[in-house]
């Protein structure tokens, strides 16, 4: 599915998650899309950068607490958040991430920092991401302020139906969650995505899926930008996100691309015990075209163009 602007306006695209989102969440979902679509949408018209764009969406989306990123995220085996998020600008190539923090309420902030520093680190991890963003003057939080109560109801639930003992995976059945994710294009023609993320429930402690992964769980170049949400280590196996950029810069649009990279990945990565691969797909083109893409029940989405209205819808 796509809608058209008018050619080369300025553009973004949003997503809140691709999952089974229960009735009692769309409203809370509804709201942070809207609330990020309009931080967006106003940063665009002033004409500030898609990079800044991306950043600032993203960061409020990680503030909101519907979404699964931020003061939202599930909660893994032990009962905490580990947050993932990662950044990367088409017009340079340069991109930053972190995995498996928990004391960055905003983890985008520092994934955006790590695009900006100097040296070859792009991705950091756990204490040493953590270190990095106490040197760049990011202050942390007790790992209790991510904890959302909704969560806490939800492990507690989780973990009375014993899914913590099934088997030696996480609880597959649980999710995909409500990763988030945006995907901009600017005045000047600039392309950025930026994708945050709690993970999936009752994960084991340090496990990191697609989102904080260039080319998984986003990418961006000068022909177009995406960002993905769902089963991360499917995501990761068929660098999704790398290849619906390259379908469009082969020519395809957006929404075909997504399409196509999503069912590509349900039919190749059949493992053996797993949940079937499922996800979510936002592509946005460099002539302001968007589109996505999803094969679970529901994702949530937002988008806005020049000389349109925004959109968000479940």
């Amino acid at each position: 599915m796509q809608r058209t602007p008018p050619a080369g306006a300025p553009a973004l695209v949003i997503h809140g998650g691709a999952w089974d989102i229960p009735d009692a969440d769309l409203d809370d979902h509804l709201d942070g899309l809207r609330t990020a679509l309009v931080r967006g949408r106003s940063l665009l018209e002033r004409g500030r950068p898609a990079l800044d764009v991306v950043e600032e969406v993203v960061a409020a989306m990680e503030r909101h607490g519907a979404f699964d990123a931020g003061r939202g995220a599930v909660l893994d085996r032990d009962g905490a958040a580990q947050l993932d998020a990662g950044i990367m600008c088409g017009a340079t190539l340069r991109w930053g991430a972190v995995a498996g923090v928990r004391t960055l309420p905003e983890p985008m902030r520092v994934a955006r920092r790590l695009l900006e520093a100097d040296g070859q680190a792009r991705l950091l991890v756990a204490d040493g991401a953590e270190r990095f963003a106490a040197e760049a003057g990011f202050p942390a939080v007790d790992p209790a302020r991510l904890v959302h109560p909704r969560e806490t109801a939800r492990y507690e639930a989780l973990r009375a139906e014993a899914a913590f003992h099934t088997s030696d995976a996480f609880a597959g059945d649980a999710g995909p969650r409500g990763t988030v994710g945006c995907v901009a294009l600017d005045a000047d023609g600039r392309l950025a995505a930026a994708t945050s993320t709690g993970g999936a429930p009752l994960a084991p402690p340090g496990r990191v899926g697609d989102a904080p992964l260039v080319g998984s769980g986003f990418y961006a170049d000068g022909a177009a930008a995406a960002s993905a949400t769902g089963w991360g280590e499917a995501l990761a196996t068929v660098q999704v996100c790398a290849r619906a950029v390259a379908l469009v810069d082969a020519g395809a649009r957006p929404a075909d691309a997504a399409a196509q990279e999503l069912a590509r990945m349900r039919e190749t990565v059949r493992w053996p015990g797993a949940s079937p691969a499922t996800g979510g797909l936002i592509v946005l083109a460099a002539d302001g075209t968007p589109g996505w893409a999803f094969t679970t029940p529901r994702m949530a989405r937002a988008g806005w163009a020049a000389g349109q209205e925004g959109w968000a819808e479940v």
